[in-house]
């Protein structure tokens, strides 16, 4: 039997849906088939309780854009037996926190915010085992089942828009990990042309950054299709700060 990878064993180890359920999101969210009886195989007989966490109450888009803005600005970590998830937002992005806050208590989570000391941001944080090992490991690509949503999360998380002179620009920028910056520009491509160059920093101890410009046709093709929809920041402009 091939051992399947630590993520998805904690994930089946920690389920509180049904097989059929599981399942789906194993196929889903790592593109790998599992039958109930190797579900059953992992789970085995688990004492002690977990806390409940219902995916199965959002909907597709709302999945992909969370993972998308937890790539984009969120992180995980274990303290002691927390299993802690956070999102690290602006406070000027009012409309994208009160999204994020409802999804997740959506979710069936128990949702935190707190102010960062002597910074215009907040934390938006979750503890809870399942949703942990639910999401995926940010050095992996992610496989959307709605590209355009996981985008739209991504660019709400690391996206910016500027007026220069009465133009518009849409900007996309990432540092660690350049996976992203190729995923924005595939998933772009049918829709227009983008740019990405790398900015140095004259500090040897900031990482060079990568910005991905969208031009004006792409963005409003963008804004004609589905992505509109999904994307806060680009309904609200430049009043959905960033950190």
């Amino acid at each position: 039997m091939a051992r399947l990878p630590k993520d998805i064993i904690e994930y089946i180890k920690h389920g509180t849906a049904s097989y059929s359920q599981i399942i789906q999101q194993i196929q889903r969210r790592w593109g790998r088939s599992v039958s109930k009886s190797l579900l059953s195989y992992y789970k085995g007989s688990r004492a002690g309780r977990t806390k409940q966490f219902y995916e199965e109450n959002i909907g597709e888009a709302e999945w992909d854009w969370l993972v998308g803005l937890y790539y984009a600005d969120g992180c995980k970590f274990k303290y002691g037996y927390h299993y802690t998830v956070v999102f690290s937002l602006s406070l000027n992005a009012k409309e994208i926190m009160q999204k994020l806050n409802s999804i997740l208590r959506t979710l069936g989570l128990r949702v935190g915010i707190y102010r960062k000391k002597n910074k215009k941001a907040v934390d938006v944080k979750t503890f809870s085992k399942q949703f942990f090992f639910s999401l995926p490991q940010k050095e992996e690509r992610y496989s959307p089942q709605l590209p355009l949503a996981y985008l739209a999360g991504l660019f709400d998380g690391d996206g910016f828009i500027k007026n220069y002179g009465g133009n518009e620009k849409w900007v996309f920028t990432q540092a660690r990990y350049l996976h992203l910056v190729q995923q924005v520009i595939d998933i772009t491509k049918p829709f227009g042309k983008v740019t990405s160059r790398l900015i140095s920093h004259p500090s040897s101890s900031n990482k060079p950054t990568h910005r991905v410009l969208f031009l004006k046709e792409t963005r409003r093709a963008l804004l004609n299709n589905e992505f509109a929809k999904y994307c806060i920041r680009c309904n609200f402009g430049g009043r959905a700060g960033r950190i």
